[in-house]
């Protein structure tokens, strides 16, 4: 719903309605403004011929007409300025008069025999149709007078407001009291002064209803209202007995229900104390059963942690025997396999000492075989390349040879077991280096390796021999380092 007062913007039909408004008053003022100057000029040129004025007759309208129109130009200006002359407007408001009662005086009619002296009021509607065209346009030119004052906020008295009508009519007395005031005192505001007389009237009755009249009040309370009068504000009014005794008594239960609302506070505050006593209270029975649980639970877990030393005091006695026992079992096995390797060796360096014997043998025959060939015939190469020892020597090689056949195995055999130990401890050596260990050849030792994981993958045994190895490698290991 849009008020009066509503700050809605304008709409766009009414903002064209305006539009029109205004091209409409402009269109009418400039007839009423051209006809009343045509008129204007009409008259005043007749009335200047009969008045004798001759030839000035012709320009004296236009200097009048002129005359108000720049007067009121010149204020509008001035005013703009911050200079303003308000006598520009005092001679416009004269001209305009006078341009008036000169229009008036063309209606008089002629002088004649009954009345050689006819006066304005002899034919009033003559002067009223020759008045009436000036009285528009001065009309018009004062509203546009004020609506550029408007627009361009250059009021000047017109910055204080003026007192409706109707109130002249109702109180005549106590409005020209207000209007006196508000011109006094430069009250800018209409609501204001009616504000500040309504606040005078309800001080004067309540000190009349007090004290019974203005006269018999004391000084300190009749003052203020005296110095309203100089536009002061007025201080509360005064009471009377009764208001005075509603309010003793009004005081009287505010100061009960205070009194009541303090001793509430004071039982709150005393019950509030005793629940943060009793709160305290429990928290630190609550503390103490907690300190309590915690000491409880230490003593529980200091024996638990006793308990688990015990534990592990027992599990390193045992690891420590079966460390003993296991490293026992390690050098008793590194003894045997050091006899086994010992015998081993013994055997491989009977079988080489053999091998020396049977290779100077053979070199022996072939250097025989090479005299005798060059005594005899020489025999085909069939002969000379199927050379071997004598019966005698062949059956003592082949009885070596079944020997030295099962040292190699045992050796192999030796050979693979340590490979898988190896390999189980993730320290695979190289195929030469291992070869090494066994005064063999890289191809040999690689053969070892090679076989030793495959026997790990497919036979669960001799990864068990393995393993068993590794741990006696391992703890003989641990023995050395540990030994003084």
């Amino acid at each position: 719903m849009t008020t009066a007062n509503s700050t809605k913007d304008p709409s766009r039909g009414s903002i064209i309605a305006f539009r029109f408004l205004t091209a409409a008053i402009i269109i009418g003022a400039a007839i009423v403004g051209a006809i009343g100057f045509a008129g204007s000029y009409d008259s005043l040129k007749e009335l200047a011929e009969h008045k004798g004025f001759g030839e000035f007759s012709y320009v004296l309208p236009i200097g009048v007409d002129a005359g108000i129109v720049s007067l009121l130009s010149l204020d509008l200006w001035l005013t703009r300025m911050r200079i303003p002359m308000p006598l520009m407007r005092r001679a416009a408001w004269i001209l305009t008069v006078a341009t008036i009662y000169f229009n008036a005086n063309a209606g008089v009619p002629q002088p004649t025999a009954n009345n050689p002296h006819p006066s304005l009021w002899d034919d009033p509607v003559a002067v009223g149709m020759h008045s009436v065209l000036p009285l528009s346009f001065i009309a018009i030119v004062e509203a546009a007078r004020h609506a550029v004052l408007r627009l361009a906020k250059l009021a000047e008295d017109e910055s204080i407001d003026k007192v409706r009508m109707i109130r002249w009519v109702l109180d005549p007395l106590r409005t020209f009291g207000l209007w006196r005031r508000m011109r006094l005192w430069e009250i800018a505001s209409y609501a204001t002064a009616l504000l500040r007389e309504k606040e005078r009237l309800v001080y004067l009755y309540r000190l009349r209803a007090r004290f019974g009249s203005k006269r018999k009040a004391p000084v300190e309370v009749a003052l203020p209202l005296r110095l309203a009068d100089y536009g002061e504000p007025l201080p509360p009014p005064p009471l009377t007995e009764r208001e005075e005794a509603e309010l003793a008594e009004a005081e009287a239960r505010e100061a009960a229900r205070e009194a009541e609302r303090e001793a509430e506070r004071e039982a709150r505050a005393r019950q509030e104390r005793e629940d943060q006593e009793a709160a305290e209270q429990s928290r630190r029975e609550a503390e103490r059963e907690a300190r309590e649980a915690e000491r409880e639970a230490a003593r529980e877990e200091h024996e638990q942690k006793m308990a688990r030393i015990a534990a592990e005091s027992e599990a390193r006695i045992r690891e420590a025997r079966e460390t003993a026992l296991l490293e026992a079992e390690a050098l008793e096995r590194e003894a045997r396999i050091e006899a086994e390797r010992h015998a081993r060796e013994e055997a491989r360096k009977k079988e080489e000492a053999q091998a020396k014997a049977a290779e100077a043998a053979r070199r022996q025959a072939a250097q025989a075989a090479s005299r005798v060939g060059q005594e005899q015939p020489r025999e085909s190469p069939k002969a000379l390349a199927d050379s071997r020892p004598s019966a005698s020597r062949a059956t003592s090689s082949r009885s070596g040879g079944t020997t030295s056949r099962e040292a190699r195995r045992a050796q192999r055999e030796d050979a693979e077991l340590h490979a898988a130990s190896l390999i189980l401890a993730e320290q695979r050596p190289t195929s030469a280096e291992f070869g090494g260990l066994y005064n063999q050849g890289e191809t040999w030792g690689g053969d070892r390796l090679r076989e030793a994981s495959k026997r790990l993958e497919r036979d669960p045994e001799f990864r068990d021999r393995a393993e068993k190895l590794r741990l006696e490698q391992m703890l003989a290991s641990s023995a050395a380092q540990h030994a003084p």
